[in-house]
């Protein structure tokens, strides 16, 4: 689950969420989980996390994935707290297990300065991913009904076989073994026969075997010349290449809700996300940039 957690909860805790385009009934077919949102409860996917807010009960319910494989691994990472920039969460006491697939507690903190409270499920799921859900809140609004609705919402979760949607099929056949090429090229003229130009080109190159080859170059061109009125005048040129990048990694094609998303995980642990999706006439848009789609020329 890598996306800016921290940012979203101080843009909105304690204030509830405005209704979103979420189904009360939620299905995740490629990570093989379904769940039903609790009455008074809605929300939105950003990224990797569900966000839920009620229309009266304060804080937000965040539901994330959870790759655990049994209790004892799931019960350690709970155990390690949550620290991101703003937020840092500690377990209250020891977490506890129900059964062979679902580990529980609280975490107590604080949030951009303001003590928090949250309560914790994680839920395993041997057929696809599992189900973490935190409801969080300030300190000093945290109550039983809290509970409650964090175990309402966990009792309709429902497990099965996970299996790719057509959209991650769609795109997998479309980009798996291709090149994907950004360029852009800007040329200024002035009065007197001079330039000034910048010029852009990225491509990522995404092999069959997962993983990808990523370059990018940017140069900008400053020339002066003659008019044709004075043709006399010295011409001159020069330009600077502004970066150069040439790196590697592994990426990812999964769907999540109504959005399509290429991961890429670099060598240096830095994970880039981009939303795919193509307009009428079939061309292919990264974040709403368009790159052209082309035979890879770095993949063995």
């Amino acid at each position: 689950m890598r996306t800016l957690l921290c940012f979203f909860l101080l843009a909105h805790l304690p204030i509830t969420l405005a209704a979103q385009a979420l189904p009360q009934q939620v299905e995740l077919q490629e990570l093989g989980l379904g769940f039903d949102i609790p009455p008074g409860w809605t929300g939105q996917i950003e990224g990797e996390y569900i966000f839920l807010g009620h229309n009266s009960i304060p804080g937000l319910m965040i539901l994330s994935q959870n790759n655990s494989m049994n209790t004892e691994e799931m019960l350690n990472f709970a155990m390690r707290g949550i620290e991101e920039e703003g937020l840092q969460l500690r377990p209250e006491a020891q977490f506890a297990t129900k059964g062979n697939k679902r580990v529980e507690g609280y975490y107590t903190g604080r949030l951009n300065g303001t003590q928090v409270k949250a309560y914790a499920i994680g839920m395993i799921n041997n057929l696809g991913s599992g189900m973490n859900i935190l409801i969080l809140t300030e300190a000093g609004l945290f109550k039983q009904a809290h509970i409650v609705e964090a175990n309402k919402l966990a009792s309709s979760v429902r497990f099965y076989q996970a299996k790719e949607s057509n959209s991650t099929v769609f795109w997998k056949n479309k980009l798996l073994g291709k090149q994907l090429k950004y360029m852009y090229t800007n040329t200024n003229s002035d009065y007197v026969g001079g330039s000034v130009g910048l010029s852009e080109i990225t491509t990522i190159d995404l092999c069959s075997d997962g993983s990808f080859f990523y370059y990018s170059n940017s140069q900008s061109h400053i020339a002066v010349g003659s008019t044709a009125a004075d043709q006399s005048t010295a011409s001159s040129s020069g330009g600077a290449n502004l970066s150069n990048s040439n790196i590697s990694g592994t990426y990812l094609i999964y769907s999540l809700g109504q959005e399509t998303i290429l991961e890429l995980s670099y060598q240096d642990g830095t994970v880039v996300e981009y939303d795919l999706s193509t307009n009428h006439s079939g061309q292919t848009f990264l974040d709403n940039t368009r790159y052209l789609v082309l035979e890879n020329q770095r993949c063995r």
